[in-house]
Order: structure tokens, then C-alpha cells, then sequence
């Protein structure tokens, strides 16, 4: 059968008559697209807005309120650390403005007004803080009470509220567009795909025909595929012998060639990537996006140019391994210059990749670690002492900011005086690790404080420098002073308990027998004087003993409920005394004084003590002012007391003041600055020793020239205590009727004494040296024993024990303690402290009589049991 072929011309202008059509077609259908498109665009483009303006809306709404929560944290408890989140936040709510009013205004008044409420609350949160920070902690918290930050924030919400609102209706109309929009154009791709399947139909009748005029093509593209063919064989074996990857394409990006190096990277074999679109065999993408790369072939084909691969490039092969690599491809130029295809070169760079990123990632971890270190940290130059870099911490440690610090050097961050030894230091660095400390280092508010220095060399770039680590040790240096003053001071305590109980023995012995010696001389003997004298320096002895004791807290108290302005009046006359006429005495005393628990004794030895100390303050005469006051829980949390409410007793004088060397060390115990003789030392200490056994806490004001002003606050008592000890009026004396005290005492000298001093009041005695002694004559039925009179320091068995067996043979035996050894257990036991009757060593002849007369009036006046 003979093919028939049409004419040449009546088939172009057939070809022409369908391609005009189906172009016209398609034009058609491309402008309405095109239309639809851009309606489903400006759809689209107007919901993203609104969107972004509800987002933009809400995120300025959440960041002022976390503003607003690091305000009124700092507001109402003060601590620093609450402006951290809002000075971060602070930064973020101004961004996000700036991006509010970028995007241009919404029909709506609220979008004009928001940005205005906003700054109007910042500049309020601000004011408030500054406040807060010079101290107006008052009038700072009345600005919270007053709601108007509230107001505002709730201003803010209803604009945000009404702003999303308005915004998401406009989101919901542009939505609606959008979907129509798509919706159509779905549609005409159904229409256009109904009217391309004809249109194929019609084609593919077309292509037969066409198919076999292309049979006669073949037969003369056979000839020039065998010269191709010869010419390809020879590129190959070149191409073969070169170490880097190489892949051939035709004009069409399509591959021809590759080299055993190509095969092996991409996994594909020459035979199954011949033809192949270039990016389905060399598929590369973006090593840090993983993103699929450009296609260099496609750019190579339309600009003529060699491309090469961009950084960080991976090749993925057909088994899936991702392989990094570089290099470059170029074009392919026939004989005329006309260009036929690309030629690419690769190689594999794993290795090097890998120590890059090794490298990488090590100056990644030492900044890491340098930037979050907690401790300052920094570089510097070994020549210059210039700082080459700085961490965070030493930013915030001494207030510089990172450009300032890079353009000072260390010199500028020590105090000047240091600086030659800082100088001295860094003349000749050490090679190795170096610990130095401590060390004086200035911040920018020329704050002074220590720290310990630890560095070693680093190269930093082209400069020889150090790696400085910081570690702030000001507290730590404090603690140990105070450490070191504790055990000064607990030394002083153990000695003054140590020698307490010999000592006082001493003194009883020296003063019972001196009042007994006394009372047998006459008004007018000669020899009163000197026993006079004698009884005085065992006073001033018995005295000295009682402040060492109350200096290292270890006296016995006994606290009753009193009102200081009671003590203030009973001291007043001995003041005067005391004082001389060169020194006027003015009191200003609350009425209503809180009551306090406290010893009466103790606190006229308070008074007398600072009184003293203000009278050699005022050599010349002066003013000395005593004054009481209630200092309630707001007031005492200013001075830096525990909470709680106090009653403060104030002496004040108008001398010549102290600096603030001598402040600090006042009350360490026998430091003085008068001249030799003419003080101990132990005034101030005393005071505070009774001060804290009283659980509570003295201050001082001084400035030289200025005078000196010490407040003793002790804590309120609120109501009276179960088996409390009241302030009463003194009971009449006992008057001795032959009542029998057994007395115990190990010391032969006291034992006599005390027997003595009874025997002539009119009492009748028993003696007992040892507690076996004491116990035998108790069991004794034919004894007769009225009182028990017991040292607490006895051989074997203290004197607590032989008061309880006592009590177990006689019931209701009335005990008197008498000690003068203060470290006891028993003198540590709360009932013994407040309600077991106790003589404190040394003790006169009438304080011993009183005594037992108290004991024995209080056994007569119990009720039979």
C-alpha cells in the first residue's frame, strides 16, 4: 500500500488553522485565569493582613503584661531581680509597636489609639519603678492601690479585644473571596482538561501521519550518530582517567556521559542515567536547609557561563547516603561556539567537611562555655593589658558594656593605688595556670570589692593573651572576719565560765566575811575604813566577774514583765549622781510603752553602762537624752530587724562621736580608746551580751563631732505566760524562828560562811560536805530539816539531783540553788531559768537572808497538798 502525502502547503495551513485555535484557547483561558488569580490573591493577601494585625495585636497585649508582672513584683517586694523580665520584655513591647505601626492603619479607631495607651502605661510602669527605686516604697505601693494601672491595662485589653474583633470579620470576608475565587478556578481546569483530551485526540491523528515522514529522518541521522559515536569513545577514555567525578549532558540538561568516579558517587551506572534529566541523577540540595539546589545544568544551557556549586552542598546518591561536595560546571561548544551540552565536575569533600565542622563546632563549645559561664570571664593581651573579649557575667558583674570594655584595658578595673602592683604582676606572665587573690577590683559605679583570679595563656587570634576567670569572694572574705570575731569572742566567753565558779567562791568567802567583820566594828573604829575598802574592791571584782558574764551571755537571768520607763525612772537619781553637774539628763518617754521580758538588774546595767560611756564622751559636760519609744513591724523592717514589734530604749549623748573604724570593733570586748586605767574594755561588751541573752538588738548612730546615739530594741511581749514571774512589790523579811537549813557546799570556807551568816540570823543549821552526807542526814527521820541549801557543783552528784532525791524523802521540801558557775546543764533548763529560786555567787550577807526569807515565805503561804 502506498502512503499518500499530502501537499506540503495545504498541511501547514491546516497545522497553523488548530495551533491558532488552540493558542486562542488557551490565551483565553490563561487572562481569565490569570484574573481569578489575582482576585484570589488580593483575597488571600487581605486575610494574611488581618491576620498578621490580630497576631501583632495580641503579642504587644501579652508582652506589656509581662511588663506590667516584673513591675509590681519589683513594686511591692523590691528585689532586683524582678526588673530582669521586665527590662527584657521592655525592648520587645517598642519592637512590636514599630511593627504595629509598619503595617499602616485599619479602619479603626482603636489602631490609632493602641500604640497611645500603651506608651501611656510604659511611661507609668517607669515612673512607678523609679520610685521604688529611690526609696518612695510608700508612695510606690499607693500607685498600685490606686488601680490606675489597672484601668489602663483594662483600656489596653478592650482596644486589643475590639481591634481582633473588627480584624477577624475582615479575615472571615477575605477567607470567603479566597475559596470562591479557587473554587472557579478549579473549575475552568476541568474545562480546559475536557478541552485538551480533544484536542489530543485530534493531535495523535496528526502524530501518525507525522510518524512516517520522521522514518526517513532516521535513516539520515544514522550516519551522523556513528561519527558522534567514535567521537564519544575517545572523550571517554580521557574522561575515564581523571581522579574528580565528571558528568556530561546534552543541550537538553539530559545525561550522555558519566565517569566510574560519577558512577560510584551518585549509584547510578552509565547505562541506566544515559538520557536522564540532569536533577534526577546529580540531585544536590542545601546542606543546612535541605532544601533541593538550583539546577546548574539549566543555567549553564541559558547563560553560557561556567556555575560553581555553592557552600555547603550535598549530593544525595540513588541508595539514599548524603555526600558532601564541591566543585564546578561548565558549557559544552560545538564547532560554530554554539553550546551543545554541560560538562560537570565534582568531588567528594566528606573529610575536609568534617574537620571544618569539627573546628566548627570546638569554637562553637568555647564560646558557648565562655558566654554562659555564671563567672566574669575575659581576654586579654598579654602587651597591653587591653581586653580582646568579654563574657556576659563580667558585663552585668561591673555594669561596663561590651564596647566599653573592649576599649579599656585592666587597669581601668582597679583602683588606682593597685594598679603598680596589678603591673608588677603582668610584667613577666607565667606560662602555666596562675591563682591570684584576693584582689581589689573597681565596677563602673566605683563600687569596691574582692575577688580570686584564675588564668592561664591563650593565643587569640594574632595576639599572645590570658583567659581570666573571676570569682567574686567579698562575702566570703566577710563570713571569715565574722568567723574569726565569733571565735575571739566565744574565746572570751569560755574563760569568763571557766573562771566564774572559782572566782565567785573567792569573792563570798572575801565579801560574807568582810560584812561580818564590819558589822562588829564600831560607827567610829579605825578599822572600818579598811574593811570598807576591802568590801569595795570585792565589789568592783564581783562586778567585773558579772559583765564578763553577761558579756559572753552566760549569766543566770531572771526575766520579769517590765516597762522600760520604769527602769529609766529608777536610774534617774543614780545618774545624776553618777554623772556630775556638768551633764544635764532629759527623758522623752513613751506613755503607752510596750511591756518587754527582760531581767530588771540587766537592764539598769544597760543604762548605767551606756551612760557611762556617754559621760567620757562629754569630758566638757553636754546633753545625755534617754528616750523610749514603740518601733511597730513596717518601721523595724526598715531598720533591718527580724519582724516582729519592740520597745526601744534610746541613750543618746552630745560627745564627740565615733568614725566608723571605732563603731565597727565597739563591741568587741576589752577594746577601749581611752587611755590606760581608765576603762576595761568590757562597758559596750557587757551591753551587748545582755542585749542578745535578752533576744534582742542594739544599733548605733555616731559621726565624729557629731555624738554618739545606741538604741536597745527588745521584743514585745503581748500577754502574760502561763507560770510567769511578775514584777511584784517586795514581801516583808521572814523572821527567823528556828527553822533548820541543811547547807550543802564541797567548799569548806563557803560552807562555814553561809552556816555562819544563818546561825546569826536565828536559823539552826545542818552541814553536809559531800551529797552522800546530805542524803544520809534526810533519811534520817530525827533530823529536822526546814530548807534545803545546795551548791549546784558537787563531787559525783550535781545539786539538781540532790534537790530531787530530797524531795522524794521529804515532801514539799522547799530547795534554794546557790552557784557560781554559770555552764551548768541545770542553769540551762527553761523551768530552772524562770521559776526555780537560784542565788548567784558572790552574794552579800542580806541578799543570802532574803533569799531564804523568800523561800521560806513562799512555802508558808502554799496551801497544804
Amino acid at each position: 500500500m502506498a502512503l499518500i502525502v499530502p501537499p506540503v502547503g495545504a498541511s501547514r495551513r491546516r497545522n497553523t488553522l488548530w495551533l491558532t485555535a488552540s493558542v486562542g484557547l488557551l490565551l483565553a483561558v490563561v487572562a481569565y485565569s490569570y484574573l481569578d488569580g489575582q482576585a484570589f490573591r488580593h483575597a488571600a493577601a487581605g486575610a494574611e493582613r488581618s491576620r498578621l494585625r490580630i497576631e501583632e495585636a495580641n503579642e504587644i497585649l501579652s508582652l506589656i503584661t509581662s511588663v506590667e508582672t516584673g513591675q509590681r513584683g519589683f513594686l511591692l517586694s523590691g528585689e532586683p531581680f524582678y526588673l530582669v523580665e521586665y527590662q527584657a520584655a521592655l525592648p520587645k513591647v517598642q519592637r512590636a509597636l514599630e511593627r504595629f505601626r509598619a503595617m499602616g492603619a485599619a479602619d479603626s479607631a482603636d489602631w490609632q489609639r493602641l500604640p497611645e495607651l500603651v506608651k501611656a502605661r510604659l511611661d507609668r510602669m517607669a515612673g512607678t519603678i523609679r520610685m521604688r527605686q529611690q526609696g518612695s516604697i510608700s508612695d510606690a505601693v499607693e500607685e498600685v492601690r490606686t488601680g490606675r494601672g489597672k484601668r489602663e491595662m483594662d483600656d489596653i485589653r478592650e482596644a486589643v479585644a475590639r481591634i481582633v474583633a473588627a480584624e477577624g470579620i475582615n479575615f472571615r470576608d477575605y477567607s470567603d473571596s479566597a475559596e470562591r475565587h479557587g473554587y472557579q478556578t478549579r473549575l475552568l481546569a476541568q474545562a480546559v482538561a475536557l478541552l485538551l483530551t480533544g484536542f489530543i485526540w485530534l493531535s495523535g491523528r496528526r502524530i501518525n501521519r507525522l510518524a512516517l515522514r520522521q522514518e526517513e529522518l532516521i535513516e539520515n541521522l544514522t550516519v551522523t550518530r556513528e561519527r558522534e559515536a567514535k567521537g564519544r569513545a575517545a572523550l571517554a577514555t580521557t574522561l575515564r582517567s581523571i581522579g574528580d567525578a565528571v558528568i556530561a549532558t546534552d543541550e537538553q540538561g539530559r545525561v550522555h556521559f558519566m565517569n566510574p568516579v560519577a558512577e560510584a558517587l551518585t549509584g547510578w551506572t552509565m547505562e541506566a542515567a544515559e538520557g536522564q534529566p540532569l536533577p534526577e541523577v546529580f540531585r544536590i540540595e542545601e546542606e543546612s536547609t535541605g532544601q533541593p539546589a538550583a539546577d546548574i545544568a539549566a543555567v549553564v544551557l541559558r547563560d553560557g557561563v561556567t556555575v560553581g556549586l555553592a557552600n555547603h552542598t550535598v549530593l544525595q546518591s540513588k541508595a539514599g547516603e548524603r555526600i558532601p561536595i564541591d566543585d564546578s560546571a561548565a558549557p559544552i561548544h560545538d564547532d560554530q561556539g554554539k553550546v551543545t551540552g554541560v560538562v560537570l565536575v565534582f568531588r567528594d569533600v566528606t573529610l575536609r567537611r568534617r574537620a571544618q565542622r569539627r573546628l566548627e563546632d570546638s569554637e562553637s563549645r568555647y564560646r558557648l562555655l565562655f558566654e554562659s559561664n555564671p563567672q566574669p570571664m575575659w581576654v586579654f593581651d598579654n602587651q597591653t593589658l587591653a581586653f580582646l573579649a568579654v563574657n556576659q557575667a563580667a558585663i552585668a558583674c561591673y555594669g561596663y558594656s561590651r564596647e566599653e570594655f573592649l576599649s579599656m584595658t585592666l587597669r581601668e578595673i582597679r583602683p588606682p593605688e593597685d594598679v603598680p602592683h596589678l603591673e608588677e604582676q603582668t610584667r613577666n606572665p607565667a606560662l602555666a595556670l596562675r591563682t591570684l587573690g584576693p584582689l581589689r577590683h573597681r565596677t563602673k559605679a566605683g563600687v569596691i570589692f574582692f575577688v580570686d583570679v584564675r588564668s592561664h595563656p591563650i593565643q587569640f587570634g594574632d595576639s599572645a593573651g590570658r583567659l581570666v576567670m573571676v570569682t567574686d569572694v567579698t562575702e566570703r572574705l566577710r563570713l571569715e572576719e565574722d568567723l574569726r570575731q565569733s571565735q575571739k569572742l566565744e574565746a572570751v566567753g569560755q574563760l569568763a565560765g571557766g573562771i566564774a565558779h572559782d572566782f565567785n567562791n573567792l569573792l563570798t568567802v572575801i565579801e560574807g566575811y568582810g560584812e561580818m567583820l564590819q558589822s562588829e566594828q564600831q560607827v567610829d573604829s579605825p578599822q572600818r575604813v579598811p574593811v570598807q575598802e576591802i568590801l569595795v574592791a570585792a565589789q568592783r571584782a564581783s562586778s567585773l566577774t558579772r559583765q564578763l558574764l553577761a558579756f559572753s551571755r552566760r549569766q543566770i537571768l531572771q526575766p520579769l514583765r517590765l516597762n522600760l520607763n520604769s527602769s529609766v525612772n529608777s536610774t534617774h537619781r543614780m545618774l545624776a549622781r553618777l554623772l556630775g553637774e556638768q551633764i544635764r539628763i532629759q527623758s522623752r518617754l513613751e506613755r503607752e510603752l510596750w511591756q518587754v521580758f527582760a531581767d530588771p538588774g540587766q537592764i539598769d546595767q544597760i543604762i548605767l553602762n551606756l551612760a557611762v560611756n556617754a559621760r567620757d564622751a562629754m569630758e566638757r559636760g553636754g546633753t545625755l537624752t534617754l528616750e523610749t519609744a514603740n518601733v511597730g513591724l513596717r518601721f523595724a523592717e526598715k531598720l533591718g530587724l527580724p519582724a516582729g514589734e519592740y520597745a526601744c530604749l534610746s541613750v543618746g549623748d552630745t560627745g564627740h562621736g565615733m568614725d566608723q573604724d571605732i563603731q565597727r570593733r565597739i563591741f568587741e570586748p576589752f577594746f577601749t580608746t581611752k587611755e590606760l586605767g581608765r576603762g576595761t574594755g568590757l562597758g559596750l561588751s557587757t551591753v551587748y551580751g545582755i542585749v542578745k541573752q535578752s533576744g534582742g538588738f542594739i544599733t548605733v548612730v555616731s559621726d565624729p563631732g557629731q555624738g554618739s546615739t545606741f538604741c536597745v530594741y527588745l521584743p514585745r511581749v503581748e500577754a502574760a505566760r502561763a507560770g510567769e514571774p511578775q514584777a511584784t512589790p517586795r514581801a516583808a523579811a521572814h523572821k527567823a524562828s528556828g527553822e533548820c537549813i541543811l547547807v550543802v557546799e564541797d567548799d569548806a570556807n563557803i560552807r562555814h560562811l553561809v552556816a555562819a551568816m544563818l546561825k546569826g540570823a536565828g536559823y539552826r543549821i545542818s552541814e553536809a560536805e559531800t551529797p552522800q552526807d546530805a542524803l544520809r542526814l534526810l533519811e534520817d527521820p530525827s533530823v529536822a530539816c526546814d530548807m534545803l541549801l545546795t551548791d549546784v557543783v558537787l563531787p559525783e552528784i550535781d545539786g539538781l539531783e540532790v534537790a530531787q532525791r530530797a524531795v522524794g524523802l521529804r515532801p514539799g521540801l522547799p530547795v534554794l540553788f546557790m552557784s557560781g558557775y554559770t555552764e551548768h546543764p541545770i542553769l540551762r533548763l527553761p523551768g530552772f531559768d524562770r521559776g526555780a529560786p537560784f542565788l548567784q555567787k558572790p552574794f552579800t550577807r542580806d541578799a543570802l537572808l532574803g533569799k531564804v526569807s523568800e523561800v521560806l515565805e513562799s512555802t508558808d503561804k502554799r496551801p497544804p497538798s
